[in-house]
Formats: C-alpha cells, sequence, structure tokens
C-alpha cells in the first residue's frame, strides 16, 4: 500500500488518534481524529488490499486530514467505499471519497430517524451473506441490526477477522438507541456471529480484540 509501505505488520498494536498503522500485509488502520467518550480514540477506517486498487471500510468523518491520509495509503486507488452503517461518525468521508477518486459508495440505505449522516448515499446495498471479491481480499458481508438496523459486519476470510464496525468495539460497549436501535435485535445478531469460527474482531472504535467468542459471551451477558 502506498503511504504504508514502511510499516512493521502489528495486528494488535493500539489505536491512536490521527496514526495509521498497517495490521496486516493486507490491512492498514487509520484512526480518524475525532476522539470522544463514544467514539473513543477516534473511528477506525480500514484499508483492505495489496493493489493496484483498494478497498476502504468505514470512511468516518469529512476531514480534510484524514480524507488525505487515506488517499495517501491508496494513492486515491479505491475502488469501493463499503460502510458499516450511516453513523455520522462512520460515513460522511465517503461522499468526499467517491468525488476524488470515482470509488463506489456501498451501504445498507440509511433509516430515518433523525441520527444519520445527511451525506450518505449508497450506489449500492450490500446483501447480507454477499460474497465481495475485489482489491486481493475476500469480504462477506453480514447483516447485524441492533446497534442500527442498517448496521452490517465484514468477514474478511480466510483470515476470520470480523470488521464489527459498531456492533462490538474495544473496551465499551455500544449504545442502542430506540427505535432504529433494538436491544433485540442486537442480541440477536451478536448470537449469529457467536457461531462463526472469528479469529479476531477488528472494532470501528479501538483495538483489536484476540478472543472473539470471549468478547461476544461478555457483552451477551452484560446486555
Amino acid at each position: 500500500m502506498a503511504g504504508a509501505s514502511d510499516f512493521t505488520c502489528d495486528l494488535h498494536a493500539p489505536a491512536e488518534t490521527g496514526r495509521v498503522r498497517r495490521l496486516a500485509p493486507n490491512v492498514v488502520r487509520l484512526v480518524a481524529p475525532n476522539p470522544s467518550p463514544l467514539t473513543g480514540p477516534g473511528t477506525n477506517t480500514y484499508v483492505l488490499g495489496s493493489g493496484p486498487r483498494f478497498l476502504v471500510v468505514d470512511p468516518g468523518p469529512d476531514d480534510t486530514t484524514h480524507i488525505d491520509r487515506i488517499l495517501a495509503v491508496t494513492s486515491a486507488r479505491i475502488s469501493a467505499v463499503l460502510c458499516t452503517h450511516s453513523h455520522p461518525d462512520h460515513s460522511p468521508g465517503a461522499a468526499a471519497l467517491k468525488a476524488l477518486t470515482q470509488a463506489v459508495v456501498r451501504g445498507r440505505p440509511a433509516p430515518r430517524d433523525g441520527h444519520q449522516d445527511d451525506s450518505y448515499r449508497p450506489d449500492e446495498t450490500l446483501v447480507d451473506g454477499e460474497l465481495i471479491e475485489a482489491a486481493g481480499v475476500t469480504l462477506r458481508a453480514l447483516h447485524t441490526p441492533g446497534h442500527a438496523s442498517n448496521h452490517v459486519c465484514l468477514l474478511l476470510e480466510p483470515e476470520g477477522w470480523l470488521l464489527t464496525g459498531d456492533h462490538l468495539m474495544q473496551g465499551s460497549t455500544v449504545v442502542i438507541l430506540p427505535p432504529d436501535g433494538s436491544m433485540r435485535l442486537y442480541l440477536e445478531s451478536l448470537r449469529r456471529l457467536r457461531a462463526l469460527p472469528l479469529a479476531a474482531l477488528l472494532p470501528g472504535h479501538g483495538a483489536v480484540i484476540a478472543d472473539p467468542p470471549g468478547e461476544i459471551d461478555r457483552v451477551i451477558a452484560h446486555r
């Protein structure tokens, strides 16, 4: 990946505000400069692939510095921007990246509950169970409503690494805000994920979680 070729791979490196880290040969994490009590050190944007084109997962806020870092890591060669959901800390950067790179924006349609990113306009819907093969990686889309009705987790196969968006996050539990948020659906989605052979959780906020079954069991018990 351009702009990240000198980074040593460290899957379990801490997530630090504004930091760009290579987690694996085909995964770079960029932490957006939007730290807060709800976002931790900031929103994690993931760049996936080995070139010449890349996938971007959760572009984060429409922040010039953050967008510039994404463009540097990808050399502005982005085939698609995938949004796990349309909350304002996860998807606003999609419109800017589309305008600058002609990337396709993919995600599920946003609900109308007054808590969504108004700029979010997916070109294509992520379908539950869909296999995405692009940029040298394979992703499976998993519709996981609960935190948001349009929430999707993305399973990086064959590694077994789950990009969790806001469904699971390091060091905390997510907000469930009705009417769009649903605790019943959230728990159902967690149990669905618990049945998968997961090796690591790559959350939308915080560092990689190394024990997926233990973390999912912890959250189910807490909720």
